[in-house]
Parts: structure tokens; sequence; C-alpha cells
């Protein structure tokens, strides 16, 4: 399995397309009562839901940036986008991708363990990335590489994320 950084002149605006299947929500409640309270419940949906994003590597966002992929006969199977926050010392992972077919086997875990290094040999302190509330594969896989629920934000995708049941939470790592 090799690893191979994406140069960015060739990849910049390549999308990928991504779709999961969820079994669980990470259901969020804030209550307001002599302060704030804030509830994370698992919760098993009635139907298994598919789910779809999509997403440019290097997208104009980004600054200084960084891709790895691996291939399987030219193809790009497996993607992960990071890049170095300077103001605080952190290293953001931006995008983890394995395509359907491979997940599973390793893919994922190896693109992970590389960029931690990457992000150790920078000087970064902490890992950290944003998760929907909704994706609980990807959440697993997180929690799996000792990342921890750090933070969220209630309206990062549309003022009504908390009754769309899909709130961003924030992971993190010391390294």
């Amino acid at each position: 399995m090799k690893i191979v950084e994406l140069d960015r002149t060739e990849y910049q605006g390549h999308t990928i397309e991504d779709n999961y299947i969820t079994r669980y929500l990470h259901l969020v409640k804030i209550k307001k009562s002599k302060g704030i309270h804030i509830y994370i419940k698992k919760k098993r949906i009635f139907r298994n839901k598919e789910r779809s994003l999509t997403f440019k590597l290097f997208d104009d966002f980004l600054t200084n940036s960084q891709a790895f992929g691996i291939f399987e006969r030219r193809k790009l199977i497996a993607v992960i986008e990071g890049a170095m926050e300077n103001w605080n010392n952190t290293y953001r992972i931006w995008n983890l991708h394995v395509t359907r077919r491979h997940r599973k086997e390793g893919f994922g875990s190896v693109l992970f363990e590389h960029i931690e290094t990457i992000a150790k040999h920078l000087g970064a302190r902490a890992i950290v990335l944003e998760v929907q509330s909704c994706n609980d594969p990807a959440i697993n896989f997180y929690e799996k590489h000792g990342l921890h629920f750090i933070g969220l934000n209630t309206i990062a995708y549309t003022n009504e994320d908390v009754q769309n049941k899909v709130v961003r939470l924030e992971y993190g790592k010391r390294i």
C-alpha cells in the first residue's frame, strides 16, 4: 500500500462524491435552566439512512493544505487532506475519504496514521476535525483512532441544524 502526496496543480478542484449508510444519529439537545446543559445521545434509527456529500480537493478556502492518496490502477481509492493551523498550533483534517468498495480494508487507518506523523513532524500539539452528528461510521472511526468530542456548532450548516439532526461536531486528539 503506497501513499502518494497529491500535486495541488493536478488535483485542485478534483471532486470527490462520498456516501455512507448510518444506523445511528448523535442527537444534540440543549437545555437552559440554571446554566446551559448540552446532551448528545446516540440513538438507533428505525431505517438505515444513506447520506451523501461532495467536496473538492485543495478547495479555494483551504490554504497550505496537503493531500495524500492511495491508488489502485491509477484510480484514487482513498484520500486524506489537512493543513497546519499556525494560529493555534493544531493540524486540521479537512477531508478523509475511502471509496465504498475499499472500506474496512485499512486504507483510512493508514492515511490517518500518515497524517498524524506529518502533524507531529510539523510540531502540532493536536489534530482536530469536523464530523456531522449523523455520520456514525465516521465518528466510530475517529474514536477508534483516539479522537474525542471537543465541541460543536449548532448553526454550521443551516439555522436548523439541531432540528435537522445534522450538527457539526468537533473531534480532536492531543499529540
